[in-house]
C-alpha cells in the first residue's frame, strides 16, 4: 500500500514532513493547506517547490512556493 508524504526543496537542501498519509488526495490538501496558511517550511523554503511524494519516490503533486 503507498503512502504520501510532503516535500520542501530548493536549490539548496530539501525536507520532508515524514507523514505517511494514506490518500494522495489527503497529502495533496494538506500540502495546499501549507500554501495557503503558511508555515516555517514554507517560509523557509520561499522560492523553492513543495511537493507530494509516494512511497514508491514518485513525484505525484508539486508546486512553487511564492
Amino acid at each position: 500500500m503507498k503512502t504520501y508524504d510532503i516535500y520542501f526543496s530548493d536549490e539548496n537542501s530539501s525536507d520532508n514532513k515524514g507523514f505517511h498519509l494514506k490518500t494522495m488526495e489527503k497529502a495533496i490538501h494538506m500540502a495546499e493547506d501549507m500554501l495557503e496558511k503558511g508555515n516555517a517550511y514554507t517560509e523557509d523554503y520561499a522560492g523553492g517547490v513543495i511537493s507530494v511524494v509516494d512511497s514508491d519516490g514518485e513525484t505525484v503533486w508539486s508546486h512553487p512556493i511564492p
